[in-house]
């Protein structure tokens, strides 16, 4: 892979996340499991991160792949989990998955409409024919309302940075810039950004991939979402 788009963010990740519940997010996770593929063997976490919310899962999952793009994320992990580096739109794997799933609205870092039918498209040739993909997605009410509370300067173990939030409605782009300067004074920056997509979108994507949508929910519930919501939970199968 030619560049790491996270190298910077690696550094603080854990650090930026840790008043997330990493505990509430695992436990809808394996809810959604046991309702609609309790027996299922092989999973597989897409855009994983540094493996945080594996923890909470491994003891409820038996078998699980950890994907993500960038290998300074992945050299977080313990390297006796099964780690893979690979853009999520590009599957490396020849075996299919019962369970797929990715959290932290992994799915709009991908900033292209086409590209997320071949993503999801790439999913549906690694499930296995009664398998199950599950992902969050964040729609426009949730940058509107949260763009600034993400701004945020801090301090950790030497390092300083910031990171400035905004989003451009025009064009519905939710950019993420952070500035980190190292304790020897080295100044490095990284901008991520995520597109914002319309909530009838991903149900357009998915059929075109050959995907079905099974449910949508108000993330952490099981109550149905719609094009208002902030952050919504599909759950999805093979057409």
């Amino acid at each position: 892979m030619a560049s790491d788009p996270y190298k910077v963010v690696s550094m603080i990740y854990d650090h930026m996340m840790h008043r997330l519940s990493y505990n509430e997010w695992a436990k809808y996770i394996i809810d959604i499991k046991t309702f609609y593929k309790n027996d299922a063997e092989k999973f597989l976490e897409i855009a994983c991160g540094t493996g945080k919310l594996d923890k909470y899962l491994e003891k409820s999952f038996n078998d699980i792949v950890l994907l993500d793009i960038s290998k300074s994320m992945l050299d977080c992990i313990p390297s006796s989990k099964k780690r893979v580096c690979a853009n999520m739109t590009r599957q490396p794997f020849k075996s299919n998955f019962d369970f797929i799933y990715s959290t932290f609205d992994s799915i709009n870092y991908i900033t292209d409409e086409e590209e997320i039918v071949k993503y999801m498209g790439e999913i549906r040739n690694i499930l296995s024919d009664d398998g199950i993909f599950t992902f969050d997605a964040s729609l426009e009410t949730n940058s509107i309302k949260n763009v600034k509370r993400l701004n945020r300067v801090n301090k950790f173990r030497g390092m300083e940075y910031k990171q400035v939030s905004k989003y451009e409605k025009d064009i519905r782009l939710h950019m993420n810039s952070f500035r980190m300067k190292l304790a020897n004074g080295e100044i490095i920056e990284e901008v991520h950004t995520q597109k914002i997509y319309d909530f009838e979108f991903y149900f357009d994507a998915a059929e075109r991939a050959g995907l079905h949508v099974l449910d949508c929910f108000e993330a952490f519930t099981f109550e149905d979402a719609n094009e208002e919501s902030e952050r919504i939970q599909f759950i999805m199968k093979k057409l």
